[in-house]
């Protein structure tokens, strides 16, 4: 006994990181038993025509011609005995067949004594033999249905009589007819795939706890942990929510398509890359990859494609009208860089995509490793908000704030530390990558333009005899890059006029949002290609100008056909939820009224202060639990028509009682309570203004504050956390044991966010 209890003392580390791989292989496993398993049977389906009131009977065989822009996995008709008492006998043949060549693509085989009654409403699936791959647009298919009789029952098929669509015909053992037969495409089933996915994404959570607590053994450095720990935890976000996923990622993502076709096409002329416009390669578009709702169905089709390479002509780029973001690209370059080299290698769409979310997460990874080396104080809160699920979402997408949460962490890491670090005196070189950070960063996002005053924290007596002309000149640039940006001076300008550009953007946006809640389900047809509504206005940005009319696509939701290939199923008809098949029209100015063009600019709230107070305490009653959870990651995806994934509130107390520790952690640096206080304040002043400007984007009549977010305090975070009580510091230093914990927290989030989109 003494010598087991002997082994395990001498390698009580080896065998305490065993048992917390055990542990999660249990917990995925148990997960696997009562959540996973029994999803094999999910599909993906939508409506080709759900539409029959009556029935025709099929002597010799039906021949239907349909058109369709997805992929093809199984094929279901409303089928029906033509008398009850005799129920046909006999095989029943479905042949597909491309209408323009009259190549067979795929047939399936049944026995009709399986069919499903068609008199109850029920649909019978007939698996495809092959996998039908659409060809990146609309088709036209020939259906022939041919029956083989063994008995006297005869089959029947559910159809709509009239209003024959375009492009499609019906023919009845060879006499044409005036209808369409009721239809359903499946282009996915789930079948095993998300039993093998699963499996290799709890792997990579294992394998992450366990490097992690091997690092942790090692004593690895704090700032070292923080890399490897954004690596790893932000590529698990990237693979469970794929691009598109982020909020407002498309618009980002066409940003840094623009930025990397116009490097890789050097004829392309730059004017021609408009706010409105998106340039890609004509092949940069999958309908199934282009949706802001991951399913269980994304994941399947982006393995699928993830290898495919791109055959478009070098250096050929198409335009699409897309909207982007703004018309700076000083926060795209990374990921624009990232989708270049993509373009260069001949990847396809999918494989781009993620070359350029890499891009950004590693430069992410970088610099926040950095701020944390650098930081002479505060290195827990720095290293805990690099790693909360929301900065990791960010981190690992398009979205700028990838790069802008880089930058501000580095940005006031290195401040502090001219401040406050070891150096005594500082040169000219020591300022000069300070400034080019505040270059980056006032452009990019203005709100975030009080950072700069950290420069008032450094000592005199560090900068020598001309101090104050050194941090009088630093503003000054930093003042500078704010004027010269036009979309600052824009957004400034619409703040200080009671109605104009802003208020209509915000009225038509609004307007938008409106009709896409209030649309009727239509019924479920091909959707076309069409430009998207633009993006929500950040805090501190210009918004860019909105038509009148923009249109929107949404994936149709899955109908469950839960069937093997060759089997026959029931199935109920398939109805469209809104956003399904077409684009939805909308027209945001018959909507908008004279109250939408008056919103809370700054002339507004100095004559109505107390509306103005109104509007903050109803957001913070109404909001404010949206708020505290869009800080920490409590709602990722994308947020909007209802769309993100939420989190258990058990995992958002967590992450603030992580947040509460990193807080009481001994920072081991010696900062002045009145510094503190005044890192607090420039903190503060950046959170005033991301209020301030979504207030200026609020319609006078709203109860809350339009579009705010809470994480649009996570650049400053750090700064927020700066001041706290001496009486309630933790007395031993666990800077990297709470790393340890935030990873195991994060695996736990992400556990949570597989299972949310399972169950979409």
């Amino acid at each position: 006994m003494q010598n087991i209890l002997n082994f395990c003392n001498k390698h009580r580390r080896a065998l305490t990181g065993a048992l917390l791989c055990f542990v999660l292989f249990a917990v995925f496993a148990a997960v696997w038993l009562t959540h996973i398993r029994g999803q094999g049977d999910k599909s993906s389906s939508w409506a080709i025509n759900d539409q029959f009131h009556s029935f025709i009977p099929i002597e010799e065989q039906m021949e239907q011609r349909f058109t369709c822009d997805r992929d093809l996995l199984a094929l279901s008709l409303v089928l029906a005995a033509e008398d009850v008492d005799t129920p046909p006998e006999g095989d029943l043949e479905l042949v597909l067949t491309d209408s323009a060549t009259g190549e067979e693509l795929a047939r399936s085989t049944g026995d009709m004594r399986y069919i499903y009654n068609g008199w109850d409403n029920y649909y019978t699936t007939l698996g495809l033999d092959r996998f039908v791959e659409n060809p990146g647009q609309t088709a036209e298919y020939t259906l022939t249905l041919i029956p083989h009789y063994t008995g006297e029952g005869r089959l029947c098929v559910g159809y709509e009589a009239g209003g024959m669509p375009a492009g499609v015909a019906l023919t009845v053992d060879g006499e044409a007819v005036d209808g369409t037969v009721a239809l359903l495409g499946t282009e996915a089933r789930v079948g095993g795939f998300l039993t093998k996915f699963y499996w290799v994404f709890a792997a990579g959570c294992i394998a992450t706890a366990a490097l992690g607590w091997w690092l942790y053994c090692r004593g690895a450095a704090l700032h070292r942990l923080v890399f490897c720990g954004v690596l790893l935890l932000g590529f698990l976000f990237n693979v469970l929510l794929p691009p598109y996923a982020a909020p407002d990622e498309k618009y980002h993502i066409n940003q840094s398509f623009t930025l990397a076709s116009t490097i890789y096409n050097p004829h392309l002329p730059v004017a021609q890359s408009h706010i409105r416009d998106t340039l890609r390669r004509p092949s940069d578009q999958d309908a199934l990859i282009q949706v802001d709702e991951t399913t269980v169905f994304t994941w399947q089709h982006i393995v699928r494609v993830l290898g495919r390479p791109n055959t478009d002509p070098t250096g050929y780029t198409q335009d699409f009208p897309e909207y982007q973001v703004d018309s700076s690209y000083t926060l795209y370059w990374i990921s624009g860089l990232g989708v270049l080299v993509g373009f260069w290698l001949h990847l396809g769409f999918a494989a781009t995509l993620y070359l350029g979310r890499l891009a950004n997460l590693a430069f992410f990874a970088f610099l926040s490793a950095w701020a944390v080396k650098r930081a002479p104080v505060a290195k827990p809160v720095f290293a805990t908000a690099a790693l909360l699920p929301m900065t990791l979402h960010l981190a690992a997408s398009y979205s700028r704030d990838s790069n802008l949460l880089a930058l501000c962490f580095f940005f006031s890491a290195l401040l502090l530390d001219l401040a406050f670090g070891p150096r005594e005196r500082i040169g000219w070189k020591q300022l000069v990558l300070p400034v080019v950070l505040a270059v980056l960063i006032v452009p990019s996002k203005v709100v975030y333009l009080p950072l700069a005053a950290l420069i008032l924290l450094v000592p005199a007596a560090r900068l020598g005899r001309f101090s104050r002309w050194i941090k009088g000149g630093f503003l000054a640039v930093c003042a500078a890059a704010f004027l010269l940006n036009s979309g600052a001076a824009v957004a400034l300008t619409n703040f200080t006029q009671t109605s104009g550009t802003a208020a209509a953007g915000a009225a038509s946006l609004i307007a938008q949002e409106q009709a896409l809640s209030q649309e009727e389900p239509a019924p479920a047809a091909q959707s076309e290609s069409a430009p998207d509504p633009p993006p929500s206005a950040a805090p501190g940005e210009s918004a860019p100008e909105t038509p009148a009319s923009e249109p929107q696509s949404e994936s149709a939701p899955a109908t469950s056909v839960p069937q093997a290939q060759g089997e026959s199923v029931p199935e109920q008809p398939a109805t469209a939820a809104p956003g399904g098949g077409g684009a939805v029209q909308t027209d945001a100015n018959s909507m908008s009224t004279e109250e939408d063009l008056t919103c809370y600019t700054l002339p507004y709230i100095l004559s109505h202060p107390l509306n103005t107070f109104e509007l903050c305490v109803r957001s913070v009653v109404e909001e404010g639990d949206h708020y505290l959870s869009t800080l920490v990651g409590g709602t990722l995806g994308y947020f909007g028509l209802d769309k993100p994934l939420d989190l258990a509130w058990g995992w958002v107390l967590a992450l603030y009682a992580l947040l509460a520790l990193a807080w009481l952690c001994p920072d081991g640096g010696a900062m002045p309570l009145p510094a503190r206080w005044g890192a607090l304040a420039a903190g503060l002043c950046c959170c005033g203004l991301a209020v301030l400007g979504c207030i200026s984007w609020t319609p006078t009549y709203y109860d809350t504050i339009y579009g705010f977010q809470g994480r649009y305090f996570l650049p400053v975070l750090p700064l927020l956390l700066l001041v706290r009580p001496r009486a309630l510091c933790l007395a031993g230093d666990c800077r990297r044991g709470l790393v340890m914990a935030a990873v195991l927290v994060d695996i736990g989030v992400l556990l949570n966010v597989f299972l949310a989109v399972v169950a979409r």
